[in-house]
């Protein structure tokens, strides 16, 4: 009985530790050049396709990117944060959709830059 319950409790006891930590899909500075980079395109008037036809690809994942909500100015607020496998920075955008007046709204943005440089809005932050 020994025999099989040491060699089972074995086994369970390997998988009870702490997973390995995920590769980085980024470094600070390569994140936040493709960030800076990607936020003054948009503000340049840049479209999702003109983005993603870029070598190597650029992907905003923003719905008023998306939508074509003019990018007036922004500013990087604070050190970015690691989170998962990518850099998340909390930007100030002042935002200007069709004739209503620009508004500011503080947003985060996760940024990765492999395998392709991705940049997405946390929803749950700042």
């Amino acid at each position: 009985m020994y025999r099989i319950l040491f060699p089972l409790l074995a086994l369970v006891l390997a998988g009870c530790g702490d997973p390995p930590p995920l590769n980085m899909a980024t470094t600070p500075e390569q994140s936040r050049a493709a960030f800076v980079s990607t936020l003054d395109a948009w503000k340049a008037g840049a479209t999702p396709e003109s983005l993603t036809s870029k070598n190597p690809a650029v992907y905003l994942a923003d719905e008023n990117f998306a939508r074509g909500v003019k990018l007036i100015d922004y500013k990087l607020e604070g050190e970015p944060i690691v989170v998962g496998t990518g850099m998340t920075y909390v930007v100030s955008l002042t935002l200007q959709d069709g004739a209503k007046a620009a508004n500011t709204r503080k947003l985060a943005y996760r940024v990765v830059t492999q395998p392709n440089i991705s940049i997405s809005k946390e929803d749950s932050m700042p």
